[in-house]
């Protein structure tokens, strides 16, 4: 009995490997969207759909992702997309920790629009601006998650607020928008044609937040085309024109994608006599004062001065350091700018013109803006009446200084001496006082035989430009 039951415990030993060797484990497959290529189509929209990191590969060509480098990654794609904004949101299962990218695909290339990771409860979200055409979701593992199941689900987000919104304070609003759950706020403000109206969004900085204009009888913003559009807020002027009047809605939406509260101020008035043209007068030699507040609703004060003749022109700005100058004719093309506090010079022929205070990033606090306008002044140095004289030895020469347009200012007198060996060397410097007709002149002998030269300029004053009046040549010869 105990050799059979030998016998027995071989051959089993023997069966069993030949057995479990004719039927050898499988590794499960990929899922059929492992690869970019083999994408699973998202029907349309609204649209949820159901997924798994497991058994998924890495793929050295994915692209980069601002979430984190994600692993094992599988593909959905998103065709014929319309324009608008699209909410995904990400529920990861089991001990998967995902994160989810979204690519607009043109070709073979990818561009990112946005993308998140899952939070502690396996929950993740964003929105993203869809441009018109394909997109792209990929979704995969951290680098420290295990693989799992997974679900997406993309919808589009339309306004949730609804025309014409609310009263817009006379004193603004403080509010926010957040990209998921609270996107857009509508404000109302009643304008009359013909009128001109500031309005200012000033969202928290580092942050971009869209305003969007709509006309009076405004139904449906999902419907209806906005009269304007500002991808980041700020400051706009915009007169109703003929029937325009009526209440209408400034729209504030949530662009930034990032998560979180997306801070903001309203604020809109009519303009004021400093607001637009023709501006407050600028006189020469005066100084204006003014405040700004870049956050709220005093952004731009606009001024004119009247130039008589062609002169160099300067504008002085002391104020905040982020406040800016801008320069501009009567035609409003821009001239000169500043990028802070400081002065801007330009020569400006006879006309009107325009500078413009403006707050940037925020700023505010008190201006001082001065203007100071010099004519162009040309001066002009003669011996003995000619640009070039020759005279015996011992003869005077009468230099003569004559400066156009300036009845009054101090000119320097340089007379040079010519040595054949070394080249031009000083000899003596006057300084002389303009006569009423703009003239002056010295009776001068040269020392010695020889080339001499006579350098004439003219310093200025406050209210005409220097400028250099050239050489005039004396040659004295036996």
């Amino acid at each position: 009995m105990k050799a059979s039951a030998t016998v027995a415990c071989i051959l089993a030993l023997l069966i069993v490997p030949a057995t479990a060797a004719a039927h050898p484990l499988t590794a499960p497959s990929p899922p059929p969207n492992d690869n970019r290529a083999s994408a699973t189509a998202v029907g349309g929209l609204p649209a949820t759909l159901s997924g798994t990191t497991v058994a998924a590969t890495d793929d050295l060509n994915d692209p980069r992702s601002d979430c984190g480098r994600a692993h094992d990654t599988v593909w959905f794609r998103l065709s014929g997309a319309e324009p608008g904004r699209i909410v995904l949101r990400l529920s990861a299962f089991g001990e998967l920790d995902a994160v989810a990218s979204v690519y607009r695909a043109v070709r073979s290339r990818l561009t990112p629009a946005g993308c998140t990771a899952t939070d502690e409860n396996g929950r993740g979200a964003l929105s993203f601006t869809s441009s018109g055409g394909d997109y792209l979701v990929m979704v995969g593992r951290e680098r420290t998650s295990d693989d799992g199941k997974f679900r997406l689900t993309m919808f589009r987000q339309e306004p949730s607020s609804r025309p014409p919104g609310r009263a817009l304070p006379r004193q603004g609003i403080a509010s926010w928008v957040e990209p998921i759950a609270d996107f857009d706020d509508a404000w109302s403000l009643r304008m009359k044609a013909g009128v001109e109206y500031r309005i200012n969004l000033s969202p928290a900085r580092g942050r971009c937040i869209t305003l969007s204009l709509f006309r009076p009888q405004t139904r449906s913003f999902a419907s209806a085309a906005p009269l304007r559009v500002f991808p980041c807020g700020g400051y706009v002027m915009y007169t109703p024109g003929v029937g325009g009047s009526g209440r209408y809605t400034l729209l504030v939406t949530a662009s930034d994608q990032r998560p979180g509260r997306q801070r903001y101020h309203l604020q809109a008035a009519r303009a004021g006599r400093d607001d637009m043209a023709p501006g407050l007068p600028l006189r020469n030699l005066h100084t204006r004062t003014g405040t700004l507040s870049g956050t709220r609703i005093d952004v731009v004060d606009l001024y004119r001065f009247r130039v008589a003749g062609r002169s160099d022109v300067t504008l002085t700005l002391r104020g905040p350091s982020a406040a800016r100058l801008i320069l501009l004719n009567e035609n409003g093309h821009r001239l000169s700018s500043s990028s802070g506090p400081g002065a801007v010079t330009s020569s400006l022929g006879r006309g009107t013109y325009f500078a413009a205070v403006r707050a940037e990033s925020g700023a505010h606090g008190r201006y001082r803006l001065s203007l100071l306008e010099r004519g162009i002044t040309t001066t002009t140095v003669l011996a003995n009446g000619s640009r070039n004289a020759t005279v015996a030895p011992g003869a005077s020469v009468a230099i003569t200084v004559a400066v156009a347009f300036s009845p009054a200012g101090a000119v320097r007198l340089e007379v040079d001496r010519f040595d054949p060996l070394s080249g031009w060397h000083f000899h003596r410097l006057y300084r002389l006082r303009l006569g009423a007709n703009g003239q002056v002149g010295i009776s001068w002998r040269p020392p010695a035989i020889g080339h001499w030269r006579v350098r004439a300029s003219f310093g200025g004053t406050r209210t005409a430009s220097p400028s250099d009046g050239g050489t005039a040549r004396i040659v004295v010869s036996d």
